[in-house]
């Protein structure tokens, strides 16, 4: 019954998905805690409505939490934490800038696999195309084809995350005992690709469209 009610929210397409998205941006970088609850429930509930696996997604996106949570780790206050107790509050105070930035980025995470689970970048293109048209055809087309390039490359950079991180493990690198090593090992096979990648991109979209490098 749960699942007949929400299942309205996949036909969210094109244009109409891309405007959820933008305004669920607005709601994060304008929420502060305890308020960011609020888009965090409606981004959560979208992906479910749209059969997105938050406990799959976590487990093939641990790199990306574990960059969104570098804001917190370093804003940790520790100086006051040895001077002070949590009965106060101050840690906890001290700490809420930081935690609300991991939680944010976090969150735009979350929201742009939700937004590339119901919409392919040929999709976002043609729905930025529409939606920047004010702006005319020729700055409209150039910022969706950028657009929807870096949206293309958010599910294949995650899955070369998850080949770098097998091939490591292969190698015996142990993130449980040397993180950092471990991370090292990740990011360069990760950007070479990456680097490789946009080049054979944007060879191919001078060649489809010659006013793209222009």
């Amino acid at each position: 019954m749960i699942r007949l009610a929400l299942s309205p929210s996949r036909h969210i397409r094109g244009a109409a998905r891309f405007a959820v998205y933008m305004a669920l941006q607005v709601a994060l970088f304008s929420s502060s805690l305890p308020w960011l609850a609020a888009p965090t429930l409606v981004i959560l509930g979208l992906g479910i409505t749209d059969g997105l696996g938050w406990a799959r997604w976590l487990r093939r996106s641990w790199f990306l939490m574990l960059a969104a949570a570098l804001p917190a780790i370093a804003g940790f206050p520790v100086a006051e934490l040895l001077s002070s107790s949590f009965g106060d509050g101050k840690v906890l105070r001290l700490w809420e800038p930081s935690l609300l930035r991991s939680a944010r980025l976090a969150l735009v995470l979350a929201s742009a696999a939700w937004l590339s689970a119901g919409m392919s970048a040929v999709e976002l293109r043609d729905a930025l195309v529409l939606l920047l048209r004010p702006l005319g055809p020729r700055l409209a087309g150039r910022v969706a084809r950028a657009a929807s390039l870096t949206m293309a490359f958010i599910p294949w950079t995650r899955t070369e995350l998850v080949r770098a991180d097998e091939a490591a493990r292969l190698r015996g690198s142990n993130p449980a005992r040397r993180p950092g090593r471990h991370l090292v090992a990740l990011s360069v096979p990760v950007v070479s690709r990456s680097l490789h990648k946009a080049r054979h991109s944007a060879d191919a979209l001078a060649l489809r469209d010659p006013e793209f490098g222009a």
